[in-house]
């Protein structure tokens, strides 16, 4: 390859060569891989070009200063001081390359578009892993499927692309390329003319489009409308009563895209549970080194894993003096008696936003009250079946409550609050036929047998052998409501147990007949189980295994919460959920990357004018999702990222011959 024949155009289809290798193929020599060849062969290429025609500038100096006092800074200033760091290489790497790629662009006078272009080849690529819902070896490439029997793209899985990084990398690489397409048509003299001359930036734009709404990454669709905005802000084509009917239509959109696919938009999200960890993790001066984000920030979490499966997964060994360290209480102890208040509260609609907020509390007082984890929700509202029969305390044998798995201990009362209605059941002896009904669920008549009692509480059996309804007199569907149970358990449920539930299939009227929804406690998980349709049971539910759960344990005999047990269907949640800058603060340390960040806001601010537009549309893009993902660090984002801080300062530094 001749030296002289080489221009951004050139550089940029190796850059989409990258995305179209699956990660992890081939060679594993110092964690390079067979994606990594492309970038590695011009970045050899780019280096042998610039050292033939060395001119040292103002530019090039100061370029020169930063990246050895980041070496030094990012080598030295840090917990675990290591050389060959494979996290501290990359970034030397994509700084370095970037650098070669501005000089390249500077010098053939191209322009940052050129970079960008070939990605439409990379997004017919990934149009064909759509129609075709191709799957890649790896768990977040090709098309990565929901595990439902449905092939309709719009519920059966999302776009994870070839590149290895998931829905968000290339979620953002369909952005900023759909962006491109965009810039073009706005860029001609005749907008509508040139959607219609220009046919391939036409097609190629609906086809990123199409491949960026079946990624269903919602930081992706918030960085295409910061990096479209700023465009229509510089645009000369749109008047002012232009620009500001774009506004208000895309907020109109906006809402109405809300409310049509909530469950994309308004879904849960650990982002600010696992971000306040990395703050509290984060040092001024000193890192953790590259690479320890998820090393140091959830040890207490990890290091409950055996040490073979820590090290095959994560590739992370913990000291006997981290091990002895944990969040768990000392007194912990699941297998002991536990009393107390627990309570459910359901917040049928969230303000003004359509989903509906579940949450669960302990208390050992009932009164003060504190939350187990965090809110749950799906994403959209919960319209709760109508069962007009009873109550269940516990489960009874309709399959809630398998085998041997019931909840065993006694139960003193039980409230049920509206905002209009408010009930307390309680379970002494007199009030047995009053407040509730000891039904056998075989023959559904009253149980005559003996019960144990103890402290005006009655005593849980196996369902199969009696259980305890409470009469409906509150339809619960479409409200908000509460349900505090008071309670004595033989330990903190280890097993999948019902709590309480509105889900008897005894017809007590014609036209009620199916189960609505349960609160279950799953190894001291709490989950909130629901019905949409009867035929599916109960495949809805929230709560669960995530970091942010919480899980309830006994401490003394009282009741209290943790959150630091660690399953490896975590693993997605502590890998991807990370702000890039902080994820970089903590490695690194607050101060270094304090001054980076300083000097993107002074160069983006010194550059902020109409003749930069694209590249302060896509800069802005990348910044926006940068605060939910770390693209800093994503392989196949970092190149793109750094190219335009650096073009900026390049043009802000850089002198004529």
């Amino acid at each position: 390859m001749k030296l002289s024949k080489i221009n951004s155009g050139t550089v940029g289809s190796f850059f989409a060569l990258t995305l179209l290798i699956p990660q992890n193929i081939g060679i594993d020599f110092f964690g390079i891989n067979l994606e990594d060849i492309p970038l590695i062969f011009i970045f050899t290429i780019l280096l042998i070009k610039k050292l033939k025609n060395l001119n040292f500038q103002a530019y090039d100096k100061l370029f020169i200063t930063f990246i050895v006092f980041f070496i030094i800074y990012t080598t030295f200033f840090v917990q675990e001081v290591e050389i060959f760091n494979q996290t501290n290489l990359r970034f030397y790497f994509y700084f370095i390359l970037a650098y070669l790629c501005i000089n390249l662009l500077l010098e053939n006078d191209d322009q940052i578009l050129h970079f960008f272009s070939p990605l439409g080849f990379v997004m017919v690529a990934n149009f064909i892993v759509i129609l075709f819902q191709i799957q890649l070896p790896g768990t977040i490439d090709g098309w990565v499927s929901s595990n439902t029997d449905s092939i309709n793209p719009f519920t059966s899985g999302r776009l994870g692309g070839f590149q290895g990084g998931g829905p968000n990398v290339i979620g953002i690489i369909c952005a900023v390329f759909s962006l491109v397409c965009i810039y073009k048509i706005l860029s001609a003299e005749s907008l509508f003319k040139s959607i219609i001359v220009d046919k391939l930036n036409s097609f190629l734009l609906v086809v990123s489009l199409i491949n960026l709404f079946f990624t269903f990454s919602r930081g992706s669709y918030i960085a295409l409308f910061v990096g479209v905005l700023i465009l229509i802000l510089f645009s000369d084509k749109l008047n002012f009563n232009h620009k500001l009917s774009f506004f208000v239509a895309s907020a109109l959109l906006m809402g109405i895209t809300i409310y049509v696919f909530p469950g994309i938009f308004l879904k849960e999200s650990n982002r600010s549970f696992l971000n306040s960890l990395g703050t509290k993790n984060t040092e001024i001066f000193i890192g953790t080194g590259g690479g320890n984000y998820v090393k140091s920030v959830y040890k207490e979490y990890l290091i409950t894993l055996e040490d073979d499966l820590l090290f095959e997964e994560f590739n992370i060994t913990y000291s006997v003096e981290d091990k002895e360290k944990s969040l768990v209480p000392e007194n912990e102890d699941d297998l002991g008696p536990v009393s107390g208040f627990l309570k459910l509260e359901f917040d049928y609609m969230d303000n003004l936003l359509p989903r509906s907020i579940v949450s669960f509390y302990y208390s050992n007082n009932g009164s003060t009250w504190n939350q187990i984890g965090s809110d749950h929700t799906s994403g959209v509202v919960i319209d709760l079946i109508e069962n007009d029969s009873f109550f269940e305390v516990g489960g009874w044998g309709d399959g809630q409550s398998l085998g041997d798995q019931y909840l065993s201990g006694f139960i003193k009362s039980v409230i049920i609050q509206t905002n209009e209605y408010e009930r307390m059941y309680t379970f002494s002896k007199q009030k047995r036929d009053v407040d509730y009904l000891l039904l056998t669920p075989v023959n559904k008549n009253q149980f005559e047998e003996d019960v144990v009692y103890k402290n005006n509480s009655i005593g849980l059996d196996r369902p199969r052998n009696y259980w305890v309804a409470l009469p409906n007199e509150v339809n619960l569907s479409k409200k908000d409501f509460e349900i505090i149970i008071e309670l004595n358990l033989n330990s903190v449920p280890q097993g999948h147990e019902t709590l309480f539930s509105q889900s008897s299939i005894l017809r007590l009227n014609e036209n009620f007949n199916d189960q609505s929804w349960k609160w279950s406690i799953i190894d001291g998980r709490m989950y909130f189980f629901w019905i949409e349709e009867v035929i599916s049971g109960y495949s809805n539910f929230v709560g669960g295994q995530s970091l942010r759960s919480g899980k309830l344990i006994s401490n003394n005999g009282d009741f209290d919460s943790v959150i630091s047990d660690f399953s490896l269907s975590q693993y997605d949640e502590i890998t991807t959920s990370h702000n890039g800058f902080l994820t970089m603060s903590v490695e690194y340390g607050l101060f270094l990357i304090s001054l980076i960040i300083l000097l993107i806001i002074y160069i983006v601010l010194k550059n902020f004018n109409k003749s930069n537009e694209l590249e302060l549309s896509v800069f802005l893009m990348f910044l926006t999702q940068n605060l939910t993902n770390d693209l800093v660090y994503a392989p196949d984002v970092a190149i793109y990222f750094w190219l335009i801080p650096i073009y900026f300062l390049s043009k802000i530094l850089r002198v004529d011959n």
